[in-house]
């Protein structure tokens, strides 16, 4: 696995930045700092591109958006290999994804990023990065429910990983048609589903799922940030087994999400006769 780490930043010296820096040499990275812009990035990419960037958001403004350009055509071009990562807070994360496309981040935290699940993540997106739509190998454990969270936000996905993955295994795709492609792969017991998402939407996902007999049966429940009523009632009339507003409280969600495990199993189970 590539250990050489680029982390770009506007304050080498600021106090979050250097125990970064820090930890990530303790846990055997090798870390290089370097501002957003200027020659000097373009041609240290180019001639020694690292295995990680790491794009530390924290001012780095809407005037730097030609940097974000370069970043997302270096991506895209010779850095196919190379593992992006932004480090922000949600409105930082949204204005770099205006100039950055989606699918060539691997992950985003919000900062102030908890370092134990940093390298956590870093060490499991170990290996070339691609760009394709293959499954990929997961070690599941056998004692817990499989959930898949399909969400074209990134900082979601990542959210919802941090919130389920202590009582779960958790699956997270960006894509509708990436989701539908792990299915085949993998049991999934339920599918958390954004139901306005790009592209396929969240709708034609879940028509796809429930016409194929092989998936018909796994429950669905539909994620919107919307609460308006006419929204609801549009995502309950296809008849998911539920729907969670984004905005609910990560430990009501996760007891919701168990409530609603807990009512299918008890449909499950035979009437007593009276």
């Amino acid at each position: 696995m590539g250990k050489k780490i680029l982390l770009i930043g506007n304050n080498e010296q600021s106090f979050l930045i250097k125990a970064l820096i820090k930890n990530l040499t303790d846990a055997g990275y090798e870390v290089s700092f370097c501002p957003p812009g200027g020659a000097y990035i373009n041609a240290r990419m180019l001639s020694d591109p690292p295995d990680i960037l790491i794009l530390y958001l924290e001012r780095l403004e809407d005037s730097d958006n030609a940097f974000f350009q370069w970043v997302n055509d270096f991506i895209a071009g010779d850095g196919k290999k190379v593992r992006l990562y932004f480090i922000g807070n949600s409105g930082e994360i949204n204005m770099a994804y205006e100039f950055i496309e989606r699918d060539y981040v691997k992950y985003a935290f919000e900062r102030p990023v908890e370092m134990p699940e940093l390298l956590k993540t870093l060490e499991k997106d170990g290996g070339d990065y691609s760009f394709s739509d293959d499954v990929k190998d997961y070690d599941l454990d056998p004692s817990k429910k499989t959930i898949l969270v399909v969400d074209d936000e990134q900082v979601q996905l990542h959210a919802m990983d941090r919130w389920l993955n202590k009582h779960y295994n958790v699956f997270t795709e960006k894509s509708g048609t990436n989701a539908i492609a792990l299915l085949s792969h993998y049991k999934i017991d339920m599918i958390l589903l954004d139901y306005e998402m790009p592209v396929l939407s969240g709708l034609e996902v879940f028509q796809l799922v429930k016409s194929d007999p092989s998936t018909a049966n796994i429950p669905v429940v539909f994620l919107t940030a919307n609460d308006d009523s006419n929204i609801v009632k549009q995502v309950l009339s296809a008849r998911p087994v539920g729907y969670l507003l984004k905005n609910t409280p990560p430990g009501i969600l996760v007891q919701k999400i168990a409530d609603i495990f807990q009512k299918l199993e008890d449909a499950k189970k035979p009437k007593r006769p009276y």
